[in-house]
């Protein structure tokens, strides 16, 4: 049984700690078998995807790890663990996920038996801060292999890069119940869109007027001349607005501005 006494991603990996879940043995047949069966070519991935993982919710590690992502090093997050995403995550999706996503994926998996949430494959986009600064947004895919008490102990899954247009403020979760079979189509069970936070209205009088400047090509330099602010302070206000926005540069902040009406 699931317990009630953790309501959000991070209770529940603080639960799996204090309660010793790992001095329970989950017995792992066949592994392999269990790829497969959940789809690990022909219905979990459908297509050649960049990045496979594992992850160990009772460690917080990543048993494997397929290939570098947002500029990182696959050695970064086995020898890191959880510990490093929870840092390269964009705040706002973090806080979506933690808070929303994930209870709402435990409520789900309380009604179904532990022997079939292998069978299920869970999807959201969500957005990262790569090395080099900028917001990356990505798309995960994953299943999880569950104790006997119906609690997610391991976590499989799929992370490929989201390129072309789809609205970068919007995350979309789906669950759907496939046939290990491979011979019927997925079902999906639940889907819900969420808003990451009210970007408009969090950008403030002074970013805006940084903003309408930038469109009009003024370097940092000038429109901090042009305020009477410093440089620095132009460049952190500019800084803050990708942070809101989680968009990767300049001109990416400019057009959704122009398309969202703030200038």
């Amino acid at each position: 049984m699931l317990s009630n006494n953790k309501t959000s991603w991070s209770g529940y990996l603080q639960f799996l700690k204090e309660v010793a879940v790992r001095d329970e043995p989950v017995i792992i047949n066949n592994f392999n078998d269990f790829i497969h069966a959940c789809g690990y070519v022909h219905i979990f991935f459908g297509q050649v995807i960049p990045l496979f993982y594992i992850l160990d919710y009772r460690t917080g590690r990543y048993i494997k790890i397929s290939g570098n992502f947002a500029g990182y090093t696959a050695e970064t997050f086995v020898n890191e663990g959880i510990a490093h995403t929870l840092e390269i995550y964009q705040r706002d999706h973090l806080k979506l996920f933690d808070k929303t996503i994930f209870p709402q994926r435990l409520s789900i998996l309380a009604e179904i038996s532990s022997a079939e949430h292998q069978n299920y494959i869970f999807s959201y986009n969500a957005c990262v801060r790569a090395k080099d600064g900028s917001y990356q947004h990505y798309l995960q895919r994953s299943c999880f292999l569950s104790d006997q008490h119906g609690n997610p102990i391991f976590s499989m899954g799929i992370i490929a890069n989201l390129n072309g247009e789809f609205k970068r403020n919007q995350v979309i979760q789906t669950v759907e119940k496939i046939d290990p079979t491979g011979l019927n189509p997925s079902t999906v069970i639940f889907r819900q869109s969420y808003q990451v936070g009210e970007v408009e209205r969090s950008f403030s009088a002074r970013e805006i007027e940084v903003l309408k400047y930038m469109s009009e090509g003024l370097s940092s330099k000038q429109i901090a001349h042009k305020m009477f602010l410093s440089e620095h302070t132009v460049v952190n206000h500019r800084r803050h607005m990708q942070d809101k926005s989680s968009l990767p540069n300049a001109n990416a902040l400019i057009c959704y501005a122009v398309k969202s009406g703030l200038i």
